[in-house]
């Protein structure tokens, strides 16, 4: 519904498609992984996804942070917060307020992967950089996943 915004939604279903299970949100195939797409309300999954025990959780939302259009970062919970000022959120709840929850909740290791947006009208599709980005942030998530396997 607003344009860039739905970056992150699109990057589930990316990791979706290589599920054991067509449902979001599922287990996928990457073990010890759980895709969950909580679409522009994060704070109402607080409770499913303390429930899970995670140690560690992505956030992968759009998030304007001065970039060029497309561009992603990986920011520490520490970093999301001196940002916190700057980033633009469409979120019920700013998205740090919910961060902070899960870490209560959880005490997991949280981190964003931030995308810059070029355009979140009401309306709109991704924009040509979102688009030219997706492989990479998919791929980029496929990584940080890996990295705490067992054998990775």
């Amino acid at each position: 519904m607003r344009g860039d915004d739905a970056v992150g939604c699109i990057v589930c279903d990316e990791l979706q498609k290589t599920s054991s299970s067509p449902l979001v949100p599922g287990p996928s195939s990457i073990p010890g992984l759980f895709i969950l797409d909580c679409g522009s309300t994060p704070e109402n999954y607080i409770q499913p996804v303390a429930d899970r025990n995670p140690t560690r959780i992505l956030v992968v939302d759009c998030c304007d942070y001065g970039a060029k259009p497309g561009e992603f970062s990986l920011f520490s919970r520490e970093q999301v917060d001196r940002l916190s000022y700057g980033l633009l959120s469409t979120h019920t709840l700013p998205l740090t307020l919910t961060i902070e929850m899960l870490a209560l909740e959880t005490g997991a290791t949280i981190e964003l992967l931030g995308i810059q947006p070029e355009r979140m009208e009401f309306g709109e599709d991704l924009s040509e950089p979102i688009r030219r980005a997706l492989p990479g942030v998919v791929e980029f998530v496929r990584d940080w996943t890996r990295e705490f396997q067992p054998g990775a």
